[in-house]
């Protein structure tokens, strides 16, 4: 009887931990997509991952209240060719133990044209699992780093 228990014990924990392994792996495989839309100038490509609820607060400090303003946004900065442009960097995910939320940690970087880092920072972002897949519900990107600094003053707004 007690091997049943540490077997049945055994078996959902790791049904747990191979669900866990799969949202890992479609959360870090929709950043890339989106880091790509991003390299691609793609704005249909960068908004498959966001919620329709989507929220965000910028490294700025400022807010995007929806995801059609993001979307907007991007295509101004998609249009600027010496915009900034931004690569998000995961480090971790970590799921829910009820698998539909999940909260992706990383680090952000500001690129200008040319690939040079101007800015950067860390980042939060929360994911919700919906019937089309992972999306992300909202994002905090916080400003810790300056290597451009005419660039940075832009950026915050000084």
């Amino acid at each position: 009887m007690i091997p049943a228990i540490v077997f049945a014990l055994t078996s959902a924990a790791w049904g747990q931990s191979a669900a866990a392994q799969n949202a890992d792996q479609q959360i870090r495989a929709a950043r890339q997509a989106s880091n790509q839309a991003i390299v691609r100038g793609d704005v249909r490509g960068f908004l498959l991952s966001l919620a329709d609820d989507y929220r965000a607060t910028r490294g700025n400090g400022t807010e995007i209240v929806s995801r059609a303003a993001y979307g907007e946004a991007m295509e101004r900065t998609f249009a600027d060719r010496q915009a900034v442009r931004f690569q998000r960097l995961t480090d971790r995910v970590t799921i829910a133990q009820t698998g539909e939320m999940a909260a992706e940690h990383g680090t952000w970087i500001g690129r200008d044209p040319s690939g040079q880092k101007a800015f950067g920072g860390t980042y939060l972002a929360m994911w919700r699992h919906t019937p089309n897949g992972w999306k992300i519900r909202s994002e905090l990107f916080v400003f810790l780093d300056c290597h451009q600094p005419e660039r940075c003053r832009a950026y915050l707004g000084r």
